[in-house]
């Protein structure tokens, strides 16, 4: 019960996150979504402890990060009219809707779902992408090259999504030759 409720806390925190944004709340804003982020890494370690792992609690934690993640960049990318934040967050959702379509027919196709869940390259491009977002989130308060900075980071996890996408296409030949 715990961790749905705290991966629908995920779901919904992007929109008081771009509110508090919007008016210059830039400090609230970063530590409402940190938290947000933080919540994904509990609500998985109170699922496996306490044994209280399901289906729909795997589905709501994966749209949970995908709507936070996909949310917040698609309003920076209005916000900040960077041409590179727009190629980076193009890249990350394609990747993103790609990834959830690919799951979705493998496990249609009889896959074991385990087969299919985030290794260590995906949860460490997890980590970048809530960390360089998180850090957009105050990039206001620096100035421009903090923001440049930012960006870096962000390419480097949009790499690493990039790299695990290629991780799932090498799990879904695997299976696909069973």
């Amino acid at each position: 019960m715990i961790p749905n409720l705290l991966s629908i806390f995920r779901m919904t925190a992007f929109l008081p996150v771009i509110i508090f944004f919007s008016f210059e709340y830039y400090l609230t804003s970063f530590f409402l979504f940190s938290a947000a982020a933080w919540s994904d890494l509990l609500d998985g370690f109170l699922a496996r402890k306490y044994n209280l792992t399901s289906n729909i609690g795997s589905l709501l934690d994966l749209l949970a990060d995908k709507i936070l993640v996909s949310s917040i960049l698609i309003f920076f990318v209005f916000y900040s009219v960077n041409l590179y934040l727009m190629i980076l967050t193009t890249l990350i959702i394609i990747r993103e809707i790609s990834i959830s379509s690919l799951r979705l027919f493998l496990v249609s196709n009889g896959a074991n779902i385990s087969a299919i869940t985030p290794d260590k390259y995906g949860k460490l491009k997890t980590f970048l992408q809530m960390f360089s977002l998180s850090l957009l989130l105050i990039s206001p308060l620096f100035g421009n090259i903090f923001f440049k900075i930012v960006l870096i980071l962000l390419l480097i996890s949009t790499i690493f999504s990039l790299l695990t996408f290629i991780n799932y296409t090498n799990i879904w030949r695997a299976i696909k030759k069973e």
